[in-house]
């Protein structure tokens, strides 16, 4: 009888260990890990998480298609101004040499006279 029962221990340690050999090989295990609530949880919550970063990859392209026309719209207006600044330089620096040239010829106040008002006249009593 002992040896009924050491070959029926024996018997089962083979079966565990050709069972779990074969669950952690074949992906036998596979169905009962997915068939886990958890695991749905996390499967459901994977697929929003995908949706969220799709929706935020054509937000960030929007975003981008966005600056890119501020930065050409920013880089014509730069053009602009600079072209409007060489001309303005142009012409007043024309301007400027001409009334240096009057404001050379006529004599200059001192800071005092210019900075008192004008006398009023007497008044008659």
């Amino acid at each position: 009888m002992s040896r009924f029962f050491i070959g029926l221990l024996l018997g089962l340690l083979l079966g565990i260990g050709g069972a779990s050999a074969f669950l952690i090989t074949a992906g036998g295990g596979d169905y009962l890990v997915s068939s886990s609530p958890r695991v749905r949880e996390l499967e459901a919550s994977l697929k929003n998480s995908d949706q969220d970063r799709e929706w935020l990859r054509k937000r960030l392209g929007e975003a981008t298609d966005a600056t890119a026309r501020l930065e050409s719209r920013f880089v014509a207006l730069s053009e602009r101004f600079d072209s409007l600044v060489g001309d303005a330089d142009k012409t007043g620096a024309v301007k400027s040499n001409g009334a240096d040239a009057s404001r050379a010829a006529a004599p200059s106040k001192p800071a005092s006279e210019s900075a008192q008002p004008a006398a009023a006249p007497p008044a008659n009593p």
